[in-house]
């Protein structure tokens, strides 16, 4: 059984590990959806079939290929959309691109406001690094442990 000394020594090995580890889950991969038709594209998917999980750090390119879209952050019915990111007004021309970074996890939709009434909205889904996720958990538990003993 580990005593104080050890628990204390192990905790902060942790969080110097989760603090060392910290710049590896950072990406920086690029996913280039399409926006043609009434449709928002990716691998052969559509609007929401479109499966896109993606690490913080990664960036999701828009590209207009047909067209009058644009971009907004959160689906329409949202009080909040288009704080995260916006494209700015819909426009048409071809060759056009529109990037946003995720940094945090978690699901974020978006949707073409012009074509938002007939379906044109999707998500993306960002998930922290496995290895990364697993060092924080066990610097919360021992940093409990620690904290719970007098």
């Amino acid at each position: 059984m580990l005593g104080m000394r050890s628990v204390g020594w192990l905790h902060g090995a942790v969080v110097a590990a989760v603090v060392a580890c910290a710049p590896c889950a950072v990406h920086g991969d690029t996913y280039e959806l399409t926006l043609q038709g009434i449709s928002f594209w990716y691998e052969g998917q559509a609007n929401m079939d479109i499966d896109l999980t993606i690490l913080p750090g990664d960036t999701v390119r828009w590209l207009w290929v047909e067209g009058y879209h644009n971009v907004v952050s959160g689906f329409p019915d949202d009080p909040n959309g288009g704080e995260l990111f916006y494209s700015g007004p819909p426009a048409g021309v071809p060759g056009s691109t529109f990037e946003f970074t995720f940094w945090d996890p978690g699901i974020y939709g978006y949707h073409c406001h012009p074509h938002e009434g007939i379906g044109m909205m999707s998500y993306v889904t960002v998930i922290p690094e496995p290895g990364t996720l697993a060092l924080l958990a066990a610097s919360g538990l021992f940093w409990k442990r620690r904290r719970r003993r007098p």
